[in-house]
C-alpha cells in the first residue's frame, strides 16, 4: 500500500491535507463566517473584514475550490486555495489553528514548484514538514509547566499507575517525541520512528474518544498517521542529511525557513507557538476576562450567555467562548486577547467606569 511512486505520494499526502481541511470546515463552519457571536480577529486592523453575504461566499469558494483541487491537482488551483486560506486567516487569526496551517504548509511546498519539477524535489520537501512537526513539539515541551501540568493530568485520569512510573514517562515525553522525528533521518531507525509516530496519534485518538472531548482534532491525527506511512515507510536515502541537501534551491529553502528556523526563532518570542508546532506544551497562555458590573448588561446577548462567576468578579473564559462558536480554541498569542478584550470594552459608554474590563492568564 505504501509503496508507491514518488507524484503518487505527493498526490497521496495533498489529498490527506485536503480532506482533513475539509471535514475540519464542516466540524467549525462558523469559524469561517464574519457574522456570528465572537469576534473577528484580523491581524492588523487596516484589513477589510467581509460582512454577509460576502464572508460566506468566501468560506464557499475556499471550500469548493479545496474539493476541486483533489480531482485536479493544478498548481493555479493550489495557489488559489493557498491565497483564500492566507486571506480568511488574515481576517481571523484564530483560523491559523494547527491543523489548517499544517495542510496549508504541505500545500504550499507543492506548489512552490513548477508542474514539471521532478517528484522526488516535491516529496523531499514535504517530508522536511513531518520531520519538523515531530522535532519541534518535543523540543517545545522542555519546560516546567508541561511537566507539572502533564502529571497532573496523568494523576488525575491513571492514579492506579505508580506515580514514579507515570513521572519518568512525563519526563521522558519530550525526548520521545522529538527522537522519533530525528528518527526519520535515518534509514535504520525510520520505521521504529514511524511506528512511534502512528502509536502517539493512535493513543491520542482513543483518548480523545474515551474523555469525549477534542473531537475537532482527530481529522488531524489521522491525516498524520496515514502520511507519515505514506512518506517515510518504504523511503531510503542515501545520507542521513539527504532530505535537507538533496537539490537545494530557493524554493525548498523557503520551506525550510518556515519550518526550521522561524520555529527556532520562536525561543526567543519572535515566532507564534502554534506556527512554530508547540502543540500540547503548556507554555500558552488560557484568559479570561473579567467585566464590571457597569458593562455587564451592555454586551450582546451572545457573549452574556458565557457570563461565569470567579471570586464573586463576572469573567468570560476566552476558550470557553470561542470554542463554543468557533469550535477551536482562542488562538493562543497575547495579541488576539487583547483583542477580544477591546472588542468587549468597545460595548462601555461614558456611563462606564474607566477600566470596566480587565484581562486575566489564568493557567499560570
Amino acid at each position: 500500500m505504501f509503496n508507491l511512486a514518488e507524484n503518487q505520494k505527493v498526490h497521496a499526502v495533498r489529498i490527506l491535507a485536503i480532506l482533513s481541511t475539509l471535514s475540519m470546515m464542516l466540524y467549525a463552519p462558523e469559524l469561517w463566517i464574519s457574522t456570528k457571536d465572537f469576534p473577528v480577529i484580523p491581524l492588523f486592523d487596516w484589513i477589510p473584514i467581509p460582512t454577509s453575504p460576502f464572508d460566506t461566499i468566501l468560506a464557499g469558494l475556499f471550500f469548493v475550490s479545496q474539493v476541486v483541487y483533489i480531482f485536479k491537482p493544478k498548481r493555479w488551483l493550489g495557489w488559489l486555495v493557498l491565497s483564500l486560506y492566507v486571506f480568511l486567516s488574515l481576517v481571523d487569526q484564530n483560523r491559523l489553528q494547527p491543523y489548517f496551517y499544517q495542510s496549508a504548509l504541505t500545500i504550499f511546498a507543492i506548489v512552490l514548484f513548477k508542474e514539471k519539477a521532478s517528484s522526488k524535489k516535491v516529496l523531499y520537501t514535504v517530508m522536511l514538514i513531518f520531520l519538523a512537526t515531530y522535532f519541534w513539539s518535543g523540543i517545545q515541551k522542555l519546560n516546567g509547566i508541561f511537566y507539572e501540568e502533564w502529571m497532573g493530568a496523568l494523576l488525575k485520569h491513571f492514579g492506579f499507575i505508580p506515580e514514579a512510573l507515570l513521572k519518568a514517562f512525563t519526563y521522558a515525553v519530550p525526548w520521545l517525541e522529538a527522537i522519533i522525528g530525528i528518527f526519520l533521518l535515518f534509514n535504520k531507525t525510520r520505521k521504529l520512528g514511524v511506528i512511534g509516530i502512528v502509536s502517539m496519534h493512535s493513543i491520542i485518538i482513543v483518548m480523545l474518544l474515551y474523555l469525549g472531548y477534542g473531537f475537532n482534532v482527530i481529522p488531524w491525527n489521522v491525516q498524520n498517521i496515514l502520511s507519515v506511512l505514506i512518506l517515510f515507510w518504504v523511503f531510503k536515502t542515501n545520507s542521513f542529511n539527504e532530505l535537507f541537501t538533496y537539490a537545494l534551491n530557493f524554493q525548498k529553502t523557503i520551506i525550510i525557513v518556515f519550518t526550521f528556523v522561524l520555529p527556532l526563532s520562536n525561543m526567543f518570542g519572535y515566532w507564534d507557538h502554534l506556527l512554530s508546532f508547540s502543540f500540547f506544551t503548556s507554555k500558552l497562555d488560557y484568559y479570561y476576562i473579567q467585566i464590571d458590573d457597569s458593562l455587564k448588561d451592555k454586551l450582546p446577548e451572545g457573549a452574556k450567555k458565557f457570563y461565569r462567576s470567579n471570586e464573586s468578579m463576572t469573567v468570560i473564559y476566552l476558550n470557553e467562548w470561542a470554542g463554543e462558536i468557533n469550535k477551536v480554541l482562542l488562538y493562543p498569542q497575547p495579541r488576539v486577547a487583547k483583542k477580544v478584550e477591546q472588542y468587549v470594552r468597545s460595548f462601555a459608554d461614558e456611563s462606564t467606569i474607566e477600566n470596566p474590563t480587565k484581562l486575566v492568564v489564568y493557567n499560570k
